[in-house]
């Protein structure tokens, strides 16, 4: 739905004196026209578009005033500009400043766009913590899905420093669960149902739609890659795995290379060609769901992939398909292969040293126990490949060292020595706050390039059954936090029945710009 409002302004003021010796006197006049637009691409409330038709060619600047103003530009001068307004309040009559910059002179004009309220399934943000100066520049975008009776509705949505919702786009139109939201290089966003891929500019303009073959599911992850390619993690529909003379279908557990000037999959990667399908150590859901894979990080030094997989660890393949090496604990690995018939495995599970180089006893490389200063990621998301070349994930810990007695989650930095198949801990956060951000599924974990922060996403967080998702932004080099938000959500099936699509999740949360 879209409203129009139509202004025509006509203006006189003084010229701006151009030198300490000169005031002019004269002046001069422009006439202008501002027609507004609200959500103008159906998808996007919280966005407008205004239309600008002036006498005298003009740069133009708008600003949506409030206690956080959000600034949008257009630097060439024309006599007809479309300028995107973003950051709308919601439930507001807006006050949008316009700036129009001419030769010899500067109108500022200030409108009113009306807004509806939030959908009332969408959460309260809490921020508990600001220090604005040691941050990372922009605003909070969380990739959210709502609980809809076994299934999600996704909006992704942009929060301020305040915990207002400045914007998201209602994907209702899709019919179905959307993941994952992030920004790409252009600058406009993915999106990804299980057989479509949809890039919107930030207005929400569809920029693209990509459909994949039938045969696959998209899930969890799609990256992109350097020259614009995407890299997916995907399920098939005729895949299986046979475990104990038994044949079941599988999931979760391909990657595909999908060429997007040729627009069709160029090359398929099949994890279970590199692991051991029948290692069920971590795996408490179902038989074909071995893998569980959840994430994608792209090496470009080496062209390699990093594939994080909840129910077996981190693993890295090349872009020819071998097998470089597997982070996990040294327990129950077999020979790799859907009938377990290849080659085994344990030659490339990497080996846990302190910060000496010396490896740790056999119960922390089986991860029975872990030691004071390291321990695996168990049910691993998000792994994050850093400029120095050690790769952060979100450690989530569910069933860590086997039991269900160490119930923390944490953000932590690896180093790995991939001649020597070796890797040891360098850092992390979140161990010693304990339930507080312990989320047994989803979650994510940032590098931040400008504060080299790490901001870290405890996603589904859940005690006494008061389901929300923290946000920490924190400095590596003293571990302290500089920002800290609670989402709690709304859940709308009222957290009666847990499972899929009965609570709200959060998987992933950016620091992100508001810009188009």
């Amino acid at each position: 739905m879209w409203t129009k409002i139509s202004l025509v302004r006509k203006s006189i003021f003084t010229l701006i004196s151009l030198s300490l010796f000169f005031i002019s006197c004269n002046n001069s006049q422009l006439e202008y026209t501002i027609e507004t637009t609200l959500n103008p691409n159906n998808i996007s409330p919280l966005t407008a578009t205004l239309q600008i038709n002036t006498d005298k060619p003009c740069s133009v600047r708008v600003k949506v005033l409030g206690d956080i103003p959000v600034e949008q530009s257009i630097k060439d001068v024309n006599t007809a500009s479309t300028v995107s307004v973003l950051g709308l309040y919601p439930n507001q009559l807006n006050k949008v400043e316009v700036t129009l910059d001419f030769h010899g002179g500067q109108q500022v004009d200030v409108i009113e766009i009306q807004t509806e309220q939030l959908p009332d399934y969408f959460p309260t943000v809490n921020v508990d913590k600001l220090e604005k100066e040691a941050m990372e520049p922009g605003m909070h975008a969380l990739d959210i899905h709502f609980a809809n009776f076994g299934k999600f509705r996704s909006a992704p949505i942009i929060f301020d420093d305040q915990g207002n919702i400045r914007w998201y786009l209602d994907l209702s139109f899709h019919g179905a669960m959307l993941s994952p939201f992030q920004k790409i290089k252009n600058g406009n966003i993915l999106v990804a149902g299980r057989r479509t891929i949809y890039e919107f500019d930030m207005m929400g303009k569809q920029m693209d739609k990509i459909q994949i073959d039938n045969n696959y599911g998209i899930h969890h992850d799609v990256l992109e890659l350097p020259n614009r390619d995407l890299l997916l993690c995907v399920g098939t529909r005729d895949a299986h795995i046979e475990i104990d003379g038994k044949t079941i279908l599988s999931d979760s557990d391909f990657m595909i290379h999908y060429d997007r000037k040729q627009s069709k999959v160029a090359k398929k990667w099949d994890l279970a060609k590199h692991l051991d399908v029948s290692r069920d150590d971590l795996n408490f859901f179902r038989g074909g769901d071995w893998l569980h894979m959840n994430a994608l990080e792209f090496d470009p030094r080496d062209s390699t992939i990093i594939v994080s997989g909840r129910n077996q660890g981190l693993i890295k393949v090349s872009w020819d398909d071998k097998l470089k090496w597997i982070m996990s604990p040294k327990q129950h690995w077999g020979k790799s292969g859907r009938k377990g018939n290849g080659y085994e495995t344990k030659p490339y599970l990497l080996t846990a040293v302190n910060s000496q180089g010396l490896p740790y006893a056999n119960d922390i490389q089986t991860g029975h126990k872990s030691a004071e200063d390291f321990d695996f990621p168990w049910g691993p998301h998000a792994p994050y490949l850093l400029p120095s070349g050690n790769i952060i994930v979100f450690d989530n810990g569910p069933f860590r060292n086997y039991n269900n007695e160490n119930n923390y989650s944490r953000a932590v930095e690896y180093e790995i020595n991939e001649v020597d198949k070796t890797f040891k801990q360098v850092w992390q956060y979140g161990k010693n706050r304990g339930i507080e951000l312990f989320s047994s599924i989803v979650s994510d974990v940032d590098f931040l390039p400008k504060t080299k922060n790490i901001l870290m996403t405890s996603g589904f967080v859940s005690p006494k059954n008061i389901h929300r998702a923290k946000i920490v932004e924190v400095s590596p080099e003293n571990n302290k936090e500089v920002f800290e938000a609670t989402v709690f959500f709304k859940s709308t099936n009222k957290g009666k029945k847990r499972g899929w699509g009965q609570t709200d999740i959060l998987y992933r949360s950016e620091r992100m710009e508001l810009q188009n």
